[in-house]
């Protein structure tokens, strides 16, 4: 991958919100919904990091201000069966709170690109006895986006001062994936992303760091 180039729209979708959810300062994770044709219908990013409010279809400055809440919540609508065919693709493995919103949004599709080893929760989908029975589907990204999206989050992480062997969810990645979380370790050092951050660069510029 060049950039953001040969990513779909649905995936430069998600990235630039975890993009631009990390320009504002709160965790680069980013969400969206698209149609059965692919078309992006709905946007969100965290927000923890903002202002608190609820409003607009947005939420912020609160513990439910995730990518994939706002996501849902920009949908003008979930009409049935329409959006059975929808699919919600997020850049970090949702946690419980945002599996069950999948599962209870009408949504019947989710694709991530970032395990979340922590607090990863999509086996609500698949395996509560409940939940199962809608049939929901989970996928992955493409493996450039996903590596791309687990590098972001872990030097984010690392921006928070976490440390291996200090940090239990820094931890987790590092046992499951650490070339990833090594690079973004040297990456973080050498202060590369985080002048791109600073500068307020745009995605493309992220990506050719990042991937």
């Amino acid at each position: 991958m060049s950039g953001s180039a040969a990513l779909s729209a649905g995936w430069h979708a998600a990235l630039s919100e975890a993009w631009d959810a990390y320009l504002h300062g709160s965790l680069p994770i980013g969400a969206c919904v698209i149609d059965a044709g692919g078309q992006v219908i709905a946007r969100g990013r965290n927000r923890l990091g903002d202002p608190r409010g609820a409003e607009g279809g947005v939420i912020s400055g609160h513990d439910l201000a995730h990518a994939e809440i706002n996501a849902l919540l920009n949908l003008k609508g979930t009409p049935r069966p329409d959006c059975y065919s929808w699919t919600l693709l997020t850049t970090v493995q949702p946690c419980p709170q945002c599996a069950g919103a999948v599962a209870m949004s009408g949504v019947r599709a989710v694709e991530y690109a970032a395990p979340d080893p922590c607090a990863g929760c999509t086996h609500l989908l698949t395996d509560d006895p409940y939940v199962s029975r809608k049939g929901i589907r989970v996928g992955r990204a493409p493996e450039d986006v996903q590596r791309a999206a687990l590098r972001l989050v872990v030097h984010a992480l690392l921006d928070d001062g976490r440390a291996l062997g200090t940090n239990s969810v820094l931890d987790s990645f590092h046992s499951e994936h650490p070339q990833d979380v090594e690079f973004a370790a040297h990456i973080h050092h050498a202060g590369t992303l985080t002048s791109l951050r600073d500068g307020r660069a745009p995605l493309a510029e992220a990506m050719a760091v990042l991937a």
